[in-house]
C-alpha cells in the first residue's frame, strides 16, 4: 500500500516490524544501524524497538540511606533511558531528520501508548515537526494491518498519563517501602548482594491473597477424623465415601453405628439433565488462568509464548481484556481453520460453517482489542524455533484454536444421576455424569467429565463392607495458580497485562514457591504479611489497591488528572509510612528469623 516517500513506522517488537514490512513494502531490504535491523523500502523504514524506551527514576537519593527515604515521596523524577535502549534512541534520530511521517504501531494498550509517546519524544529532539500517525491493530493477519494504516489514529494522551501516573506510584511506593525494610532488615543481618526486602503496590496485596489460606488454617484445627467407608450393591460394585467430624469421639460413635446396622436403603434416585454452557471469548485473565489449570503452564509463561504466537502471526494480540467478538470475521478464520492438520478441528471447523453459530459473549470489553483467537493455521515445523518450549507453544496454540471453536457451538448435555443412600442417621451421596450430546466438549476436552452410570433403585439394600476412623492432619488450602488469577481479577489488583507479572515476583523474591499448581508462601513471605497486618494494614489492603486502579482508570477516561490521582494514592502511603516506622522492630525482627528458616531449607 503506498505510504508515501519518508515515512518511519515504529513497531514495540522486531518480529512485529519484520511482519509489517513484509505486509506493507513486500520486497524490502534489511539495514543495520548499531546493530539494530531496519526495514527499508519505497521511502519506508520501519524499526522495531524492545519496549519501553525509558525508565522513570529519581533524580537524586538514588543511594539507600536510612535518611533519604522519607525525601523519596517529593523527590524529583525523571525519565531516563532504558539499559540496552541506548542504540535504538540512535537509530530513531538517525532516521528521524530523513523523514516526515511517522506511524506508531506500538501494541494498542495503555503501556503501548506509552511507549508510543516515548517513540515520538525521541524522534522529535531531531524532528520537532514530523507528523505523528497512531496504528492500531489486534493481529498481524495482512487485511487487518493494511486497514489500520488507512485509518490511523492520534496518540490519546490520556491513556499515556495513565500509565505515567502508575509508573510514578509504584516507583515511589515501590522504593520507599523496600528501602526501609531492606535498610531495617540490615541492621540485624546482612543480606546477599542483589537481595532486598521488596514492596510492591500489586505485589504485596497479591502476597496477602497467597498468605490468607495459612492464616485461616493457623486459626482453625490441626487435626481432622475422617470416616472411610466402602459400601457394596451387586450391580452397583463398591462405593467409597468419606465424611469429616472435628471430634474423635463423633467418628468412632459414627463407626460403631455403621458397624452395628450393616446395611442401608437406597431413599431416593434423581436423574436431571443439564446443559453445559460453552466457555464465554478468551481474554487475558482467562488465558493465563485456564492455561495454568488445563496446560500445567505458569501465568508467566504462560503470557510470554502468547505474545511469541502473537508476534509470529499465529493468533490475535494476547493483552486483552475484552469477551465479545466486535468487528472480528469468524467465518474467515473458520475457513482458515478447515486446513487444519487435524481432522477434529478441520471437520468441526467445516460442520460450523455448514450449519452455522452463534457466539457466545461476556460481559467484559476493553473496546481495544478482540477475544484471543487464532488468526492463521500454524505450518509444520513452525515451533521448532521455540526450542525447549515447543511442546508447551503447541499446546498453547492447540487450547486457543480448540477454545475459539467451543465459543461457536452450542451447549453440551449432561445427566446427572443421583442416588441418596441412608444408613441409621447419616446419608450418602453418589453421584455420576452422562453426556447425552456433545456440543463444544466435543472439542474443548479439557471440560469433558468421566462418565458412569448409577444403576441403583429407590428402596434397593446396600451393604457395609469396611468402616474406618483416620486421624488426619490439616493442612493450608493454599490457591491453584488459577484460583489466584481469578481472585486478583474480581478484587482488582494488577492488569490483564500485569497480573502475571505479580505473582512471578513474589517467587522471584523468595515470597512463594510453586508446588506443582499451586503458589505457596514462605516463611519470610508469611512473616511479612503478618507484621504489615499488625502494624499497616493498608500496605496490603486487596481493596485498597482495587480503589488505586479504579483511580487510575479515571485518569484513561479523562475525569481526573495525573497530579491528582498521585497525590491522593501518596497522601494514603505517608499515613502507612509513618505507622510502619513507629513500629518497625514489630516486623523486622520475626522477618529475620523467618529469613534464617527459609534460608536453612535451601
Amino acid at each position: 500500500m503506498p505510504l508515501g516517500d519518508r515515512t518511519l513506522i515504529v513497531a514495540e517488537k522486531n518480529k512485529v516490524a519484520r511482519a509489517i514490512a513484509k505486509i506493507l513494502i513486500g520486497n524490502y531490504s534489511i539495514v543495520k544501524i548499531r546493530s539494530v535491523p531496519v526495514y527499508v523500502g519505497k521511502g519506508v523504514y520501519i524499526i522495531g524497538v524492545r519496549g519501553h524506551i525509558f525508565n522513570l527514576d529519581f533524580i537524586s537519593h538514588r543511594r539507600w540511606t536510612r535518611s533519604s527515604i522519607e525525601l523519596l515521596f517529593d523527590s524529583r523524577i525523571d525519565y531516563k533511558i532504558r539499559e540496552g535502549c541506548w542504540p535504538y534512541v540512535k537509530t530513531l534520530q538517525e532516521i528521524a531528520p530523513r523523514v516526515s511521517k511517522l506511524y506508531l504501531a506500538l501494541d494498542n494498550d495503555f503501556e503501548g501508548e506509552h511507549i508510543a509517546w516515548e517513540v515520538l519524544s525521541v524522534v522529535r529532539q531531531k524532528n520537532p515537526y514530523i507528523v505523528a500517525y497512531r496504528v492500531r491493530f489486534s493481529s498481524l493477519d495482512p487485511d487487518e494491518v493494511r486497514e489500520a494504516f488507512l485509518r490511523p489514529d492520534t496518540l490519546n494522551m490520556n491513556w499515556v498519563m495513565k500509565c505515567a501516573a502508575r509508573q510514578e506510584v509504584d516507583l515511589r511506593g515501590g522504593a520507599i517501602f523496600t528501602r526501609l525494610l531492606t535498610l531495617s532488615f540490615e541492621r540485624h543481618m546482612k543480606l546477599p548482594k542483589g537481595r532486598f526486602l521488596s514492596y510492591g503496590p500489586c505485589q504485596s496485596p497479591t502476597l496477602r491473597l497467597i498468605v490468607e489460606p495459612y492464616l485461616k488454617w493457623e486459626r482453625g484445627d490441626k487435626y481432622k477424623y475422617v470416616l472411610e467407608v466402602v459400601l457394596n450393591h451387586p450391580l452397583q460394585g463398591e462405593m467409597r465415601f468419606s465424611k469429616t467430624f472435628r471430634r474423635r469421639e463423633e467418628a468412632e460413635e459414627a463407626q460403631r453405628e455403621l458397624y452395628d446396622l450393616g446395611y442401608g436403603t437406597v431413599t431416593k434416585v434423581i436423574h436431571s439433565t443439564e446443559l453445559w454452557e460453552p466457555p464465554k471469548p478468551l481474554d487475558a485473565y482467562e488465558l493465563e488462568s485456564r492455561a495454568s489449570k488445563y496446560l500445567g503452564i505458569s501465568s508467566k509463561m504462560t503470557m510470554d509464548l502468547a505474545e511469541e504466537l502473537y508476534r509470529d502471526g499465529l493468533i490475535s494480540y494476547p493483552r486483552t481484556e475484552t469477551q465479545i467478538y466486535r468487528g472480528v470475521d469468524l467465518r474467515k478464520i473458520l475457513r482458515r481453520l478447515t486446513k487444519h492438520s487435524a481432522l477434529e478441528i478441520s471437520s468441526t471447523a467445516e460442520r460450523l460453517l455448514r450449519m452455522g453459530f452463534k457466539p457466545t459473549k461476556g460481559i467484559h470489553d476493553d473496546r481495544a482489542h478482540p477475544p484471543i483467537h487464532p488468526i492463521k493455521v500454524a505450518k509444520r515445523g513452525e515451533f521448532n524455533k521455540y526450542g525447549r518450549l515447543k511442546d508447551k507453544a503447541i499446546a498453547l496454540y492447540d487450547f486457543i484454536v480448540r477454545h475459539f471453536l467451543a465459543t461457536l457451538m452450542p451447549s453440551a448435555k449432561v445427566r446427572r444421576s443421583t442416588a441418596i443412600i441412608r444408613i441409621g442417621r447419616m446419608e450418602f451421596k453418589l453421584e455420576k455424569l452422562k453426556i447425552l450430546e456433545d456440543g463444544y466438549l466435543g472439542i474443548y476436552h479439557y471440560e469433558r467429565p468421566a462418565e458412569g452410570e448409577v444403576f441403583l433403585k429407590e428402596g434397593d439394600v446396600v451393604k457395609v463392607i469396611k468402616v474406618r476412623v483416620r486421624r488426619v492432619a490439616t493442612s493450608p488450602e493454599y490457591l491453584t495458580e488459577s484460583q489466584l488469577i481469578n481472585l486478583m481479577r474480581r478484587l482488582g489488583i494488577g492488569t490483564d497485562s500485569t497480573i502475571h507479572e505479580h505473582i512471578h515476583t513474589n517467587i522471584e523474591r523468595g515470597y512463594a514457591i510453586r508446588r506443582g499448581k499451586r503458589i505457596v508462601p514462605t516463611r519470610l513471605g508469611i512473616t511479612l504479611i503478618k507484621g504489615l497486618l499488625k502494624v499497616a494494614p493498608e500496605l496490603v489492603d486487596v481493596n485498597l489497591r482495587a480503589w488505586m486502579e479504579k483511580q487510575l482508570s479515571l485518569i484513561g477516561e479523562g475525569v481526573k488528572s495525573r497530579d491528582e490521582v498521585v497525590e491522593q494514592i501518596m497522601s494514603l502511603y505517608r499515613e502507612a509510612y509513618l505507622k510502619l516506622l513507629n513500629n518497625l522492630d514489630l516486623v523486622v525482627i520475626p522477618l529475620v528469623e523467618a529469613y534464617r528458616v527459609d534460608k536453612g531449607k535451601r
